[in-house]
């Protein structure tokens, strides 16, 4: 959801996408399976920081 209205709905496996992540939560992240649990695993993508 994002200001009460649904952005997607089905099984997470089907809805849950980089894409929607980001614009739901401005989230930049990548979704891949998860060999443990058999779901998505959203993983964050970190700034970079570079020393000048």
């Amino acid at each position: 959801m994002r200001a009460g209205t649904v952005l997607a709905q089905g099984h997470p496996r089907d809805v849950i996408t980089a894409e929607l992540l980001h614009e739901a939560f401005g989230l930049r992240a990548e979704v891949i399976d998860d060999p443990v649990g058999d779901r998505p695993l959203i993983v964050p993508i970190g700034r970079t920081h570079v020393r000048s």
